[in-house]
């Protein structure tokens, strides 16, 4: 695209400056909700029937489980089912209610190819109501492979694709992207956030960040990115040793450790995570924000008796008031800042739902 000259398919839209175009774009893009290929449904134990485990979901779903088997070694035996569990599911397009004044089609394909730089970048944001259909999620995948194309504006690419993510198509131009390390650090970290969605659902996409992580990816901002990414799939084996190995053997940053503790909370229940994430509170040898970041995550275990005395003695008789302070916390979560805290996506009333990746 040459610069300063609009494409021939712009030139059919009503003759508006950019600045007019750019605010009906930001103005619309509340109306609607961001339609993803994959969000994340929090289900929480309900009863335990005929050896299963039942889950009451927040979507309204009752999901059935079998129960773990126990497993002695530790010298604790873990319960017959996991405290909550996250499931990714998947939801489609609907049809756009009659008299909706947001951009049209037709219109946002013209705005991504627009000659003036910020009206791209608006198109790109605005393209998530979309990105499920070809005419956006093409052009817009042009753009984030673009490397004439403004860092910035590639960057909101790669957050709009991760909607997508569950597409071949997307996860391809991803991994490609990443496997090399030649692509500024920036658009590399959202293209590692990008793939929480597609490794939520595939083996495959887990073990290239499990792979990222233990050997190719060198960057250290960059590896976070992919732990971060991880947090989606932590009911699986892999991510979960993973994570719990860099914690407990590696040789790892603060911040490393930081962000596997996070990743970590959709496995909380599991006794093996539990039980670090309490060895990981109770160390006076361990850094403060790791101590703290592990009892946040102790809410998610809060069914569990030996967590539950543990918060409770930690309120009680802990010296250190931001250590009792994040004890409070846990065993009388707030949701909403544990969503953000351990970058969880949520479902808004209205039925929209709000990706984590709009944090980052």
């Amino acid at each position: 695209m040459l610069a300063g000259f609009a494409p021939a398919s712009a030139q059919q839209l009503p003759p508006l400056d950019a600045g007019a175009i750019l605010n009906q774009i930001q103005n619309s893009q509340n109306q609607f909700p961001t339609p993803p290929l994959t969000k994340l449904d929090m289900c929480v134990f309900s009863e335990f029937k005929n050896n299963k485990c039942l889950f009451k979901c927040q979507s309204g779903a009752i999901l059935t489980e079998p129960a773990m088997k126990p497993d002695f070694s530790s010298g604790e035996p873990a319960g017959a089912c996991a405290t909550h569990i996250l499931r990714p599911i998947t939801r489609t397009i609907t049809q756009e209610p009659a008299g909706n004044k947001n951009l049209t089609s037709s219109q946002l394909e013209d705005l991504l190819e627009d000659a003036n730089p910020e009206i791209r970048k608006a198109a790109v944001k605005s393209a998530k109501k979309f990105i499920l259909n070809s005419f956006a999620n093409e052009p817009v995948l042009e753009i984030y492979k673009n490397k004439s194309e403004r860092l910035d504006i590639r960057v909101e690419a790669a957050r709009t694709l991760s909607y997508a993510s569950g597409y071949y198509k997307i996860q391809d131009a991803f991994t490609e992207l990443l496997k090399y390390g030649t692509e500024p650090r920036e658009l590399r970290i959202m293209t590692y956030k990008g793939l929480f969605g597609a490794a939520a659902q595939n083996s495959r996409y887990q073990d290239f960040l499990v792979e990222a992580i233990k050997y190719n990816e060198k960057d250290r901002d960059a590896r976070r990115a992919a732990i971060w990414a991880l947090f989606a799939s932590v009911q699986n084996s892999r991510p979960q040793e993973l994570l719990t190995e860099l914690i407990k053997y590696g040789n790892e940053e603060e911040a490393t450790k930081l962000e596997a503790i996070k990743s970590l909370y959709g496995a909380v229940g599991n006794y093996r995570v539990k039980d670090l994430m309490q060895d990981l509170a109770k160390s006076a040898n361990e850094r403060k924000p790791l101590r703290i970041a592990a009892i946040k995550a102790l809410s998610g275990a809060t069914g569990d008796s030996s967590v539950q005395r543990f918060l409770d003695e930690t309120i009680r008789f802990e010296k250190d008031i931001e250590l009792r302070a994040a004890a409070i916390e846990a065993a009388s979560p707030d949701i909403a800042g544990l969503r953000e805290y351990f970058h969880l996506g949520y479902k808004l009333e209205n039925g929209g739902y709000i990706s984590p990746i709009e944090k980052e």
